[in-house]
């Protein structure tokens, strides 16, 4: 650093002689936030002209805006966290609840058959009509509910890529009162892979809330996942425009960066005024966003660009359960 200098001549740092004051970093801080020449506001401002970012980027103007996909993250994770936040609002006193009225019955009937069994132990010993009168009291002070049956469906692992759908039934003391372990040896559950899933799915339900979260929090994984496939049939639907893989890849990530942000204020809205508005203006939004963009990028007649989007919009509700399916799979397994 040269002290006769504003500006260090290597880096551009400013000339700070010691370290800087409280009010000097705070203020930088906010100039950088807040500066209108950021490039989160010039990334989102580009972002919501259809095709504008794509087309910039393409043409090698890349310094400027966020990498596409660390805009992809960035934008994915405020829409699957917010979206998580109005699904644990909208269930989760109810799952929690129906969960401890669960767990409350499994141990009543548990400890109440003992009581059954004591009862009869002491009408055998005792035989006077006043202890009969005496347990009966006591009886009628529990009303125990008869223990019923819970189901766990999962695919079995049935060799080389097969896989079937099974459905499992334990009891409802056993499924709320044993580890997921002790269940699959106490059902004699075969195979490897079926018990690690079943016990997987166990874990998964005692977390209630907490595991709706977890499966919800591996979406934008799935979300990940449909990025290539998509880019894959943008390849196919414009194959003889010669562009490379790359430049549809990086058109699927800004359409879907833009996608996750409307829908983050969607679910901003859901969670703090409960109303659903921006909900369907965003779908209305998107599909205006996405002719727009796929002509401003492509550029063919609006003929072929509507016909184009028809074709994607069916290929990509075809895709997005695939993949969330299998981001389903490898949170159960995973998480």
């Amino acid at each position: 650093m040269w002290p006769e200098q504003a500006f260090c001549p290597s880096c551009g740092q400013k000339n700070y002689q010691g370290p800087p004051s409280f009010w000097q970093l705070m203020s930088e801080f906010f100039d950088t936030v807040f500066n209108f020449d950021n490039r989160l506001f010039r990334t989102l401002a580009a972002l919501m002209v259809p095709g504008r970012l794509t087309n910039n980027f393409l043409s090698g103007k890349q310094k400027p805006y966020f990498h596409p996909l660390r805009l992809f993250f960035v934008s994915g994770v405020l829409m699957v966290a917010t979206y998580s936040f109005v699904a644990t609002q909208a269930i989760g006193d109810s799952l929690e609840k129906s969960m401890e009225k669960s767990r409350a019955a499994a141990y009543e009937s548990k400890y109440g058959q003992t009581l059954l069994d004591g009862v009869d132990s002491i009408r055998t010993t005792f035989p006077a009509p006043v202890v009969h009168e005496a347990t009966d009291s006591l009886m009628n002070m529990f009303k125990f509910s008869p223990t019923d049956s819970t189901s766990i469906s999962y695919m079995h692992y049935a060799g080389g890529i097969s896989f079937t759908g099974q459905t499992i039934f334990f009891s409802r003391d056993d499924y709320n009162l044993l580890t997921p372990s002790e269940l699959v040896d106490k059902y004699e559950v075969a195979g490897t892979f079926d018990q690690y899933l079943i016990k997987q799915l166990v874990r998964l339900n005692h977390l209630g809330i907490s595991g709706v979260s977890t499966l919800m929090g591996q979406a934008i994984w799935g979300l990940l996942l449909l990025v290539p496939l998509s880019a894959g049939l943008l390849k196919l639907i414009y194959i003889r425009h010669k562009r490379k893989y790359v430049e549809h890849f990086i058109f699927t990530l800004h359409a879907q960066a833009f996608l996750f942000l409307t829908q983050f204020l969607a679910a901003l809205e859901l969670l703090i005024f409960g109303t659903p508005w921006l909900l369907i203006l965003s779908g209305i939004t998107m599909v205006i966003y996405f002719l727009l963009a796929m002509k401003r990028v492509y550029p063919q007649s609006w003929i072929k660009t509507i016909i184009k989007a028809v074709i994607l919009s069916w290929g990509y509700l075809f895709l997005l359960p695939m993949a969330m399916l299998i981001a389903a799979v490898a949170a159960v397994l995973l998480f």
